[in-house]
């Protein structure tokens, strides 16, 4: 087994120094937060009676975490759309926010030509190509970033631009409560957890190795379940999946009998912050899966608040599935699949 204290080794596999973009996600945050607040947003955006967010894949993971933090403040509907058509209720009193890391995702461009049509209020947070040459042809205001954090190239690994570049939007146009001090102190926590967080990452990572990892999580954590479900799949190249607390207290316990070769390894994230009702069924829930002889990795996640426990899970999610790309001598970079099928989808 490779040695996760080898640099040499590990940069022979990282080959787009992957590692570069995980261990700077507080510099990411930082940069889409700082760039935010100096865009200049209509005041009609303000007016909005209905949020939707347009994106796909690692694009569409800051609708997951608007809704896992704000969705007792937001005063006013929100969608995630993942799909090629924004929903019929859309029209001119609506926000659409386009997301694609990469300007270029089909379905995102599709719902931004529909956006357009029905004059409905239009923003987007890009990197460039298609999807920023849409917002400048019809001059539209937009967060265009400058991925300086981000060598992969990967969206799933500059997820602080995506994350921080709505968040960033939202805050400016009222619909959510976040300062720039409150961010500021979530990212200073970050940074100072980082050499621990990449630590605990390997060790953790070490305990997956050919296992399917089953990420349980609830509440303010529940976007980070989706997200480093995800990690799994396109960095580590390991099938994953997740369920959260309370939803799947009512069906997944039955499913732990067959098949009798046990291959999952439940990944349960704890937190001081979960209601106690949740604390309570996280605990059971624990203790189900031992009944049944289930490998069980409970990680404390840690942070003061919900955005500091939010950005510590996040990065957490980013080491593990990067250590364990590296266990397997993948490059944590390459999807080649996914390139195989955009590839062939285009002709």
């Amino acid at each position: 087994m490779i040695d996760l204290n080898n640099k040499e080794a590990i940069s022979a596999i990282d080959k787009s120094d992957s590692y570069f973009s995980i261990s700077n996600l507080a510099k990411q945050c930082k940069q889409a937060w700082t760039d935010t607040q100096t865009l200049e947003l209509p005041n009609e955006y303000k007016t909005a009676q209905n949020i939707c967010l347009c994106g796909m894949g690692g694009s569409a993971y800051a609708a997951y975490f608007i809704k896992a933090l704000f969705s007792s403040s937001l005063n006013v509907p929100f969608e995630l759309v993942n799909g090629y058509d924004i929903p019929a209720y859309i029209n001119n009193k609506s926000l659409v926010l386009l997301s694609s890391y990469s300007g270029s995702t089909e379905e995102t461009l599709s719902c931004a030509k529909q956006a357009l049509s029905k004059q409905t209020k239009v923003t987007a947070v890009t990197s460039g190509l298609r999807l920023a040459d849409f917002v400048k042809q019809n001059n539209l205001p937009a967060y265009i970033f400058n991925p300086l954090y981000n060598p992969s190239s990967q969206p799933r690994l500059g997820q602080g631009y995506m994350i921080f570049g709505h968040l960033g939007l939202l805050a400016k146009l009222g619909f959510i409560p976040l300062s720039t001090e409150k961010v500021n102190e979530a990212i200073g926590f970050l940074e100072s957890k980082n050499s621990e967080i990449d630590d605990l990452g390997k060790e953790i990572s070490q305990k997956l190795v050919e296992k399917i990892p089953v990420i349980v999580a609830a509440e303010h954590l529940s976007a980070n379940a989706h997200t480093i479900r995800n990690q799994f799949n396109e960095t580590s190249k390991n099938f994953s999946t997740y369920s959260l607390v309370s939803e799947l207290n009512h069906h997944l316990m039955e499913g732990l009998v067959h098949p009798t070769k046990r291959i999952l390894s439940f990944l349960v994230f704890r937190s001081f912050l979960y209601s106690s009702v949740i604390q309570k069924r996280i605990s059971l829930t624990e203790e189900v899966l031992h009944k049944n002889n289930v490998d069980v990795l409970s990680a404390t996640i840690q942070g003061n608040n919900k955005l500091q426990q939010v950005l510590y899970a996040l990065s957490l999610g980013g080491y593990i599935t990067f250590y364990l790309a590296i266990l397997y001598k993948q490059d944590p970079s390459l999807v080649p699949w996914v390139d195989y099928f955009k590839e062939k989808l285009a002709r």
